[in-house]
């Protein structure tokens, strides 16, 4: 299968990018490295520069693609307070840019993720659905 990856030269999406590419599958990898490393990727792996809310590079990476992951996110709880817009054009605008472009290529499946920032700080580790 061929995959697409926005986020993925971060920590879970090089995990993932590498491992699809060592099951031998195309995989490309859409990162605008302000979390990520180029370096975690598998010289076999595309990697793209670049941002989620620019809709022609995500038509010209979908073509052929099979399945897209989406793991490109900001994260800090304490960032998106002071800078509410930018969480929002990245998190929000980027999510709604990459389901246009993803509409409009004829890519049928993807993943969405999310983020263990989402629960806050937690005491116990790992923690259990019921202490959220």
């Amino acid at each position: 299968m061929r995959f697409l990856i926005t986020g993925g030269a971060g920590f879970i999406g090089s995990a993932l990018a590498n491992r699809l590419a060592n099951d031998g599958h195309a995989v490309q990898v859409l990162d605008d490295l302000s979390n990520g490393d180029r370096d975690l990727l598998d010289p076999s792996i595309h990697f793209m520069r670049g941002d989620v809310n620019n809709i022609p590079r995500l038509w010209s990476m979908l073509q052929g693609v099979d399945c897209v992951y989406h793991l490109a996110a900001r994260v800090s709880v304490a960032q998106s307070i002071l800078y509410p817009v930018d969480y929002n054009t990245a998190n929000v605008g980027g999510t709604v840019s990459l389901m246009q472009a993803i509409r409009d290529a004829g890519v049928r499946r993807i993943v969405l993720t999310s983020s263990g920032a989402v629960y806050g700080r937690q005491e116990r580790q790992p923690v259990q659905e019921s202490d959220v």
